[in-house]
C-alpha cells in the first residue's frame, strides 16, 4: 500500500467506572482503620484512535447506558458519545463511528498534510467489531484491517499505555477536582455526572 506513519492507524476501546476513587490510602499510626466509601460502579466505554506519528489524534468516542442524557443539553461535547444498553461497543457503533467519523477526520488530516487520502485502521478482532469487509470507503482508499488472533495484547499500540494514561488522566483530573472542592466526598462524588466524566 506504500503508506507513511501519518497514514497508519491504531484503534482500540476500554472500559471506565468513572465514579470510582482509588481503593487505598494512608493511615496514621494512631488509626487502626482508614473509614471507607462505597463507590457507584457506573460505566462508559471509550475508544482511543490515533497515527502512528502520533500527529493526529483523533476525537475520543464515549459509550454510556443514556440514550440522550439530560445533563448535556446545551453542552458542546469534547468528545463523541454514543449510548448502548449496556453501554459496552457494539457492531453498529463501531460501523457508525468508522464511516461517520473515522474516515471524515482522516481525510480532513491528510488533506492539511498534502499526503494521499489513503490509510489503513488497524483493530483487533473483537465481536463488536464489523467485518474487514464493512470497514472501508466506497473507493476503498481507507480500509481496516484485524491484527492476527492471539497477538494482539503484544502489538496493539494503544495497548502499549496510550489507554492506561488516558485513564490516569481521568483520575488524576477526578481527584483534582475533589480535592479543590473542599466539600464532603460521598456528596461530591453523588454530584459528579456524565458530562464532567466527558470533560475529564
Amino acid at each position: 500500500m506504500g503508506l507513511c506513519h501519518d497514514q497508519l492507524y491504531n484503534a482500540d476501546e476500554s472500559g471506565l467506572f468513572w465514579k470510582i476513587l482509588p481503593e487505598k490510602s494512608y493511615v496514621s499510626s494512631a488509626e487502626k482503620t482508614a473509614p471507607g466509601v462505597k463507590t457507584e460502579k457506573q460505566r462508559v466505554t471509550f475508544l482511543c484512535c490515533a497515527n502512528a506519528s502520533g500527529n493526529h489524534k483523533l476525537k475520543l468516542l464515549v459509550i454510556g447506558k443514556a440514550k440522550n442524557p439530560r445533563i448535556f443539553k446545551n453542552f458542546n461535547c469534547p468528545t463523541e458519545y454514543k449510548s448502548s444498553k449496556s453501554s459496552w461497543m457494539t457492531s453498529a457503533i463501531f460501523y457508525d463511528w468508522f464511516h461517520k467519523s473515522f474516515v471524515l477526520q482522516v481525510i480532513d488530516f491528510l488533506l492539511k498534510k498534502d499526503l494521499p487520502v489513503k490509510a489503513l485502521l488497524l483493530i483487533d478482532n473483537a465481536p463488536s467489531h464489523p467485518s474487514e469487509l464493512e470497514l472501508k470507503t466506497e473507493d476503498g482508499n481507507i480500509v481496516a484491517m484485524f491484527f492476527p488472533p492471539n497477538l494482539t495484547p503484544l502489538i496493539q499500540p494503544m495497548d502499549q499505555n496510550a489507554i492506561k494514561i488516558t485513564k490516569l488522566y481521568y483520575r488524576n483530573s477526578l481527584l483534582a477536582m475533589v480535592t479543590a472542592k473542599k466539600s464532603d466526598l460521598v456528596d461530591y462524588m453523588k454530584a459528579v455526572t456524565l458530562r464532567d466524566c466527558v470533560c475529564f
